[in-house]
């Protein structure tokens, strides 16, 4: 027993310093930044026909995907950004097969990302991350540790407990983004706003813009960086769907 919990002790801040170790892309790495992608799950799925079943209601912060932006190969060739938004890497190499994960992985993806007709895990991995030849594992573990940490920090606990089921003014999320990671870069979050079923403007995503060599810092301040291309959608004021109860 003493033999075991000595070599517990001595593998757990190896497995901590894994964790945190950056995205290590082997192929086209010379991107600027990530977008990460999150969703709020009660806006997001209220766009008709656009989810299989409802949300849970622990995960009303969901995972989208996390994207790197252009190749400086293809900004060479001249590929403008919303051509690489649009087709992703599909300019290097297309596969239509799910990524390979471990069970834990799959069913932790499964409680987070939203269940869509045409399975979202597989497009994600298709367009966003088989091309650059990332550990597929360590990936989408990191997605996952990156979200928690947004539930878990101030700005999530605003949306959580404050936003949610209300309607709001853009420049208090933004405010509230701001002063729950300390940072000035306003244009860091960008938020997506859709219409539901009653015609009223609701959050449906949330963009996080990031140096991509900061991931592993993320989400403190030095990691974030405004986004060079707006893409935030939502007017003065929208609502914070709240879900089911």
């Amino acid at each position: 027993m003493l033999c075991f919990t000595l070599l517990l002790m001595i593998a757990l801040p190896s497995r901590a310093a894994a964790d945190s170790a950056p995205l290590a892309p082997t192929r086209h790495g010379d991107f600027a930044h990530y977008t990460f992608a999150l969703t709020w799950q009660p806006g997001f799925c209220r766009k008709a026909g656009s989810c299989l079943d409802h949300p849970p209601q622990h995960a009303l912060i969901g995972l989208h995907g996390l994207w790197a932006s252009r190749p400086q190969s293809l900004i060479d060739a001249g590929v403008t950004a919303p051509q690489w938004w649009h087709r992703g890497c599909d300019y290097f190499h297309h596969t239509g097969k799910a990524p390979a994960l471990s069970s834990t992985t799959l069913q932790r993806l499964h409680a987070v990302m939203p269940q869509l007709r045409h399975s979202l895990l597989t497009h994600e991995y298709d367009k966003h991350v088989q091309c650059f030849g990332f550990d597929t594992q360590r990936f989408f573990d990191t997605e996952l540790a990156m979200r928690q940490r947004i539930v878990h920090s101030r700005f999530g606990r605003y949306l959580l407990q404050q936003a949610r089921g209300h309607t709001v003014q853009r420049s208090d999320v933004i405010a509230a983004f701001m002063h729950g990671f300390d940072t000035d870069r306003h244009d860091a979050l960008q938020l997506r706003c859709d219409t539901d079923a009653s015609g009223r403007v609701v959050l449906s995503q949330l963009w996080i813009t990031l140096h991509a060599n900061a991931v592993a810092a993320f989400p403190h301040k030095r990691s974030l960086m405004n986004a060079p291309i707006a893409q935030d959608n939502c007017p003065s004021l929208f609502r914070v769907p709240a879900g089911r109860r």
